[in-house]
């Protein structure tokens, strides 16, 4: 059966998505499936939303089943990589998201981005680094790659370079792309942060 979605119709659900309006591209997304339960594309849409909603036990019966059949797709290797992060799985995510990268050849800074965190969760503290940069200098404007990178830096405590990233995301502030989650929340994170850096900063005076 034919596993066409319009793009017209992936262009509403994505902008759905956006606004945080997840059941009603559910339930257009699901009249897709109804049609044809083995739509890939549908089901990578209901992966998506369901992973944006939190809801990790339907969003991985979504992706396993299409895993199953798809075994090298790297959106679908990508969604999987996420779900195991969930999970706190990190050997399978990293596992899993370098597949997607190698198949996408590491030209993705949300795979490259997620591949990072998974390092430095499993413990490889000495790899994280480059693929969080990588991610960065391939999108320098993508909000939640700053954000790992300010958040990562305070926990090593590299503070100086938390700083720096915290001064530039306020200066390209007009221009940063963010997806699942609004400005607020990252302006809302960055402020917390440099309330923490300057308590830093005079307990050391």
């Amino acid at each position: 059966m034919n596993n066409y979605i319009p793009e017209s119709i992936i262009e509403e659900v994505e902008t759905l998505k956006e606004a945080g309006n997840y059941d009603e591209g559910l339930r257009i997304i699901n009249n897709f499936l109804i049609k044809n339960p083995n739509n890939e594309e549908a089901l990578l849409q209901v992966a998506d939303i369901q992973y944006r909603k939190w809801d990790i036990k339907k969003a991985s019966k979504a992706i396993d089943f299409l895993s199953s059949k798809k075994k090298n797709d790297p959106m679908c290797l990508y969604i999987q990589g996420l779900l195991e992060m969930e999970k706190n799985n990190w050997k399978e995510a990293k596992d899993v998201l370098k597949k997607s990268m190698d198949l996408t050849q590491w030209d993705n800074p949300e795979i490259i981005r997620c591949y990072g965190l998974s390092e430095y969760w499993y413990g490889n503290r000495e790899k994280w680094m480059k693929y969080i940069k990588d991610a960065f200098y391939i999108s320098k404007n993508d909000a939640e790659v700053i954000f790992n990178l300010i958040e990562i830096y305070i926990m090593e405590q590299m503070y100086e370079k938390a700083q720096e990233m915290i001064s530039y995301y306020h200066k390209n502030h007009k221009d940063l792309k963010i997806i699942d989650k609004t400005i607020e929340f990252y302006d809302q994170k960055i402020s917390l942060f440099q309330e923490f850096l300057k308590i830093q900063k005079n307990f050391k005076q």
